[in-house]
């Protein structure tokens, strides 16, 4: 099962401004008719509960959104980009590394169908020459380039959801029992780690329906990735109850029970705080009925709910579909809040502020700037005075190199921004070498 993939999304980029002017009838002098341009698409990612793998992204690992287009004469707003929609299987959680650590934050969890994230927003477009005009420059020759997209690398990772997860020791009956309950056809066959992957099917009970989960069988050592259990140990995290199979014909059943059990705390001990059932399986062997008395006894001693079964002949079955059915209303009704995965990996409370979370991690975004303070700032460095000033840089990209006025016009706009005050604040003198984005040049008083 392909349950992990790492692909890089990149946003559009931003269409740049258009510097132009028209000449119209009646309209002596003209006037600046530079349209903006488009925004960059957005990579969006949305939930489909009819996917559950992430087959697709093992051969598909770079996705990239149209870019927006440039603005046009005559105020001709450019294209917007086309978003680029990703689709992901319901259980899907994105993430991104924090920089050189392994350790990841996540940016988006997908817990129904349909869910949509924006994880890589588009760049925005750039402004053209009518909306640079002032009382003093009546015909700017400045625009913006449109920004850049982002570019990032992130971790898919899925967990299945179903309501009931079914574990216990290889060859313990699982995925017999899932046959029998359900549509799902897993491979059964008389030796360990038969399945080798999880394996989803609905039941019907009832007039009601619900989705249970054959996770591989677990051995000692199963959290530490020994046998299949590290890779599919997760998948029990989104189970709402967890039936656990045991052979009653094994040499110690309730040992088995407690190794479960015990390797499930290892990897997550709140996990074993889920309702759970166990299921005394494989009562159809002669011989094995006392056994299965015996250790119901003592399971109710204990307090934990158990019922004998044989998912060959159908033995018990009616009473495992009414308690499961009858333990998952229980947990329905429950007010008890649910953190999401998202808040148990970041440490974070479940409760009111839940859903406020959950809207914060729907747009991955740098935070709003507001152009009018977006002034930037003048770095001495090696004897070079650099601007640090993403709106000076767009704008610069526009200008004509050959054109005076155009330069001139820059020139003016900088020092309106106060940053040839910053210049001249930090010391600089004629020769000095002046840097900006990619553009250099010398510095003239």
């Amino acid at each position: 099962m392909i349950d992990q993939a790492t692909i890089n999304i990149i946003s559009g980029d931003g269409g740049n401004g258009c510097i132009s002017g028209r000449r119209e009838k009646y309209v002596p002098k003209g006037g600046p008719d530079g349209g903006d341009g488009g925004d960059g698409g957005s990579i969006i990612f949305k939930s489909d509960e009819n996917t559950n793998t992430l087959r697709y992204f093992q051969y598909s690992k770079k996705f990239v959104a149209e870019s927006g287009t440039s603005g046009k004469p005559g105020l001709k707003h450019g294209s917007d980009g086309e978003d680029l929609e990703i689709t992901v299987p319901v259980g899907t959680i994105i993430s991104t590394k924090l920089g050189s650590s392994e350790d990841k934050k996540v940016l988006a969890e997908f817990t129904s169908h349909n869910q949509t994230f924006v994880i890589c927003k588009g760049g925005r477009g750039g402004r053209g020459n009518t909306k640079f005009v002032n009382s003093i420059n009546q015909f700017p020759l400045l625009a913006e380039s449109g920004e850049k997209g982002s570019n990032i690398s992130v971790f898919l990772e899925l967990r299945l959801l179903a309501d009931v997860g079914i574990i216990g020791s290889p060859n313990a009956g699982k995925s017999s029992l899932l046959t029998f309950l359900s549509n799902a056809s897993p491979k059964v066959a008389d030796y360990p780690f038969t399945t080798l992957e999880p394996v989803l099917g609905v039941v019907e009970h009832l007039s009601k329906s619900f989705v249970m989960v054959d996770i591989p069988g677990l051995i000692e050592g199963a959290h530490k990735g020994i046998g299949l259990g590290h890779d599919f140990l997760k998948h029990i995290d989104r189970t709402r109850v967890l039936l656990h199979m045991v052979d009653v014909s094994g040499p110690d059943p309730l040992q088995d029970i407690d190794n479960i059990k015990k390797e499930i705390a290892l990897f997550d001990e709140s996990i074993n705080n889920k309702p759970s059932l166990v299921a005394i399986n494989k009562i159809d062997i002669e011989g094995t009925q006392d056994s299965a008395e015996k250790i119901l006894r003592e399971l109710k001693g204990q307090g934990i709910n158990a019922v004998a079964i044989s998912a060959i002949s159908g033995q018990g079955i009616n009473d495992l579909r009414d308690k499961v059915t009858e333990m998952l209303e229980i947990e329905s009704q429950s007010k008890k809040p649910k953190q999401t995965l998202a808040e148990r990996l970041s440490g974070t409370k479940a409760g009111k502020n839940t859903q406020t979370q959950i809207e914060e991690l729907k747009v991955i975004k740098p935070k709003p700037v507001d152009r009018r303070n977006q002034k930037g700032g003048v770095l001495v460095s090696g004897g070079e005075y650099i601007i640090n000033s993403s709106t000076a840089i767009r704008i610069a990209a526009m200008v004509d190199p050959d054109s005076w006025e155009a330069r001139t016009q820059f020139y003016s706009h900088l020092k309106k921004m106060g940053l040839i005050a910053q210049l001249e604040e930090k010391g600089i003198g004629p020769g000095d070498t002046v840097k900006l984005g990619d553009l250099e040049w010398e510095w003239h008083s």
